[in-house]
């Protein structure tokens, strides 16, 4: 790594992974979200309670999708510096961590544990080759791309607002001269709360998947209904979303925290919220993943990140871009490590169509 760079860096206050001074302030952030924990620990309060509501509103809040999208159109080169290498899983990677015993795999790479995550999801999303597959927020394709390749009879519709994500989904699922998939992805470029009968098949898949996305969503009332007009009878339907296990007021909405500088509009639901949804469709099961696996997964990118700002700065991110990607990742890992990861993780949750 260039010395030069580096000083650069030093010289805006700006410092790299595993300094001294990126090691002080991720103390700090802990120390500050464990108070909080603590805090509301065992706060079971419905979030009517503090004035906010999963049953109300649009699907998601429309006046913040242009601000919600920006943090997924960077430029492609800096997902691809951090990410891993073949799918691109922009969420949490599954490391083994559970509360019983929250220290993760050291030896398990980044890459394998995103597979790990995913045959995760498939065996309690009860996936079986030959289901029409319905993915809300699709990414960078990573999940879709792996369940083209392991079931050779599934079909998939990915549903996508970010032009830099649905770039590569084209160059990569749906490049007709690679055709590794044999036309088995279909591809809609909208925000998931605006999809209608004209992009999708109503009625017509066994399984609708989201995984990192009902963070964005407000009315979960009105998503549910609209993923039970999208299955088929008896479909089901499986969510993976940052949770936290009690009710914490301030993180019902991301205007309330820090979090708002980097996904306005966010809602981080307490774990036993999206129980209370049983009016459009059947809660069947749900699990709570212990945050360590996101802290391991965000520690491995943030890494990463480092080990390319050769390349990443100044060609593809500025000063200000380096520091707030810096804060972002230091940000979020400090959320998930207090408490060994047992007050903020993932939940899993498994509805079926009434």
């Amino acid at each position: 790594m260039s010395n030069d760079i580096i000083q650069q860096l030093n010289n805006h206050n700006i410092y790299g992974y595993g300094s001294a001074e990126l090691i002080k302030f991720e103390t700090q952030m802990t120390t500050y979200f464990s108070r909080e924990f603590k805090r509301w620990r065992n706060n079971k309060d419905l979030p009517e309670v503090h004035g906010v509501s999963s049953f109300e509103g649009d699907i998601a809040k429309k006046e913040t999708h242009a601000e919600s999208i920006e943090h997924y159109n960077k430029k492609f080169n800096i997902y691809q510096a951090f990410l891993d290498k073949k799918y691109m899983a922009y969420t949490m990677a599954y490391y083994g961590a559970t509360d019983d015993e929250p220290n993760t795999n050291e030896a398990k790479s980044l890459e394998n544990a995103q597979i790990d995550k995913f045959e995760l999801i498939i065996k309690r999303a009860q996936i079986e080759d030959g289901h029409s597959i319905l993915e809300l927020g699709c990414g960078f394709g990573g999940f879709s791309r792996y369940l083209l390749e392991k079931f050779p009879n599934i079909t998939l519709t990915g549903i996508n607002p970010s032009v830099v994500q649905t770039a590569h989904l084209r160059e990569t699922l749906l490049d007709k001269n690679q055709q590794t998939h044999n036309n088995r992805f279909n591809l809609v470029q909208k925000f998931f709360d605006d999809i209608t009968k004209d992009d999708i098949d109503f009625g017509s898949y066994d399984r609708v998947i989201s995984i990192g996305v009902l963070e964005a969503v407000t009315n979960l009332d009105k998503l549910f209904k609209l993923i039970s007009l999208a299955l088929k009878s008896g479909g089901k339907t499986f969510h993976h979303f940052i949770v936290s296990t009690d009710t914490i007021p301030q993180f019902l909405s991301a205007e309330d925290t820090l979090m708002a500088d980097y996904f306005p509009g966010g809602h981080i639901w307490p774990y036993d919220e999206p129980k209370r949804h049983n009016t459009h469709l059947k809660f069947i099961d749900s699990w709570f993943v212990n945050g360590m696996n996101y802290w391991r997964t965000l520690d491995e990118w943030h890494k990463r990140f480092w080990e390319s700002i050769e390349i990443l700065y100044p060609e593809y991110l500025t000063l200000e871009e380096v520091d707030d990607w810096n804060k972002y990742f230091i940000l979020c890992k400090s959320m998930f490590s207090p408490d060994k990861g047992k007050s903020y993780g993932n939940g899993h949750y498994l509805y079926e169509k009434n």
